[in-house]
This record gives structure tokens, C-alpha cells and sequence, in this order.
């Protein structure tokens, strides 16, 4: 299992997203693994999610994350 949080954001996203955010500087991809991990612990919302399918959360929080970034 891979641990570093920026492979970890890179493979929940959905391939065409994952693209977009690889032409990002290093940095910036960085800053957006950061705030998907602050949402994956603080969103609420994804709780419920997390517990009955954690690749389900972690999916959803990695696209909000890029969504909002791109």
C-alpha cells in the first residue's frame, strides 16, 4: 500500500482528472493531496461513506479536491 499522500490523491481520481492535475507543478499537486487528507479527516459528510466503502470516500474527496482546483 502506497503511503505518500500525493500517489494516494493521484490513483482516487478518475484518469482524465488525474491527467490534469500530473500538468500541475509538483507544488501545487502537493497543496491539492494536502487538502484532499484534511477533507478525507474533517468532512463529515464522507464519514458515513468512509466506514461502508473507504475507495468510495477517498474518490469523492479526491474529485471535489480537483474539481474545485482545475
Amino acid at each position: 500500500m502506497d503511503t505518500d499522500p500525493l500517489s494516494r490523491f493521484l490513483q482516487a481520481l478518475p484518469p482524465a482528472r488525474r491527467e490534469a492535475v500530473e500538468q500541475l507543478p509538483r507544488e501545487r499537486q502537493e497543496a491539492l493531496a494536502a487538502e484532499w487528507e484534511r477533507r478525507l479527516s474533517d468532512d463529515v459528510s464522507l464519514l458515513t461513506v468512509s466506514e461502508l466503502d473507504p475507495h468510495a470516500a477517498e474518490a469523492r474527496a479526491a474529485e471535489d479536491v480537483a474539481a474545485e482546483a482545475l
